[in-house]
């Protein structure tokens, strides 16, 4: 398992490899919810201790001639929670086995600052296999309406999940191989137009920082990831009606037909999304090494 030596950095941050003290990854806005929760909890203190010392004082003044009471208004503020839209994702460390929390896409471990690249990518596959499982139970209680849906939700989630991971380690990976007027065209184009959701484009970018995140499929996994990949835009785009472009493309359906998709395939498609960002970019680039 990896450690860090005596006298190294405490701590990594997670989405670019920077190396610090602990403290230097306090985030401006953390600070800013303890701070709302500690004054919070102050004045819930001092409220609750006033509660207790009117409820003492009124019942002292019970046998009294006088009848005396005390009250206590008190504001009743909500209990603060810092809050985001997106979902924190749990995971743990594969190399050193910390538990960590991150939003989004992460690339190293917190703890050891090793690359966690593949323990991200792995719970995309998770979560797209628990799809096809649920489609294949909404199937056999014969709504296959809904399995269809669950199926192309998952199918979906695949390209998304390649798509979103070759643009990020991209631009990682380009970052620190190009001077800055390089970076700048090269960041451009990766945001423009989507180019990481054909595998034409995204080679072309790649070849950029000389690398081919595609180089380790067959010629019968490049035509099934080509086909996929356009069922992907006819699933999210067309209900998963087959439309002319499609047909045109690498069809073999009737137009207004549903194109086929099978949880077999789905698999597949995450497998080789798997295969081509953690051993086609991942494990072959020595930026992504401890």
């Amino acid at each position: 398992m990896l450690r860090r030596k005596p006298g190294t950095a405490g701590c990594t941050c997670p989405y670019c490899g920077h190396d610090g003290q602990d403290d230097a990854f306090v985030a401006p806005e953390d600070v800013k919810a303890i701070e709302d929760y500690v004054a919070w909890a102050v004045e819930e203190d001092v409220g609750d201790f006033l509660d207790k010392l009117a409820t003492d004082f009124t019942r002292s003044q019970q046998n009294s001639l006088i009848s005396l009471s005390m009250t206590v208004q008190r504001s009743r503020n909500m209990r603060p929670h810092p809050w985001r839209e997106d979902l924190l994702r749990g995971l743990t460390c594969d190399l050193c086995g910390r538990a960590y929390g991150v939003y989004a896409i992460a690339l190293f471990c917190p703890d050891c600052g090793g690359r966690n690249i593949h323990v991200h990518f792995r719970r995309e596959a998770e979560l797209v296999r628990k799809q096809v499982e649920l489609s294949a139970q909404a199937e056999a209680q014969d709504d296959e309406e809904l399995g269809y849906r669950l199926l192309g939700n998952a199918h979906e989630d695949v390209l998304t999940a390649l798509e979103t991971y070759l643009k990020v380690l991209f631009l990682f990976l380009a970052k620190r191989r190009c001077d800055a007027a390089t970076f700048e065209k090269l960041e451009k184009e990766a945001r423009r137009g989507n180019p990481f959701q054909r595998i034409d484009r995204g080679s072309r970018l790649y070849a950029e920082i000389n690398l081919d995140p595609f180089r380790l499929l067959s010629a019968e996994d490049r035509d099934f990831l080509i086909l996929h990949i356009e069922k992907r835009h006819v699933i999210g785009h067309n209900l998963g009606l087959a439309d002319e472009k499609y047909l045109e493309n690498v069809g073999h359906e009737n137009e207004g037909e549903n194109v086929r998709i099978l949880g077999a395939d789905v698999l597949r498609f995450a497998d080789l999304a798997y295969r081509i960002i953690v051993e086609g970019i991942e494990s072959s680039e020595p930026e992504f090494r401890p």
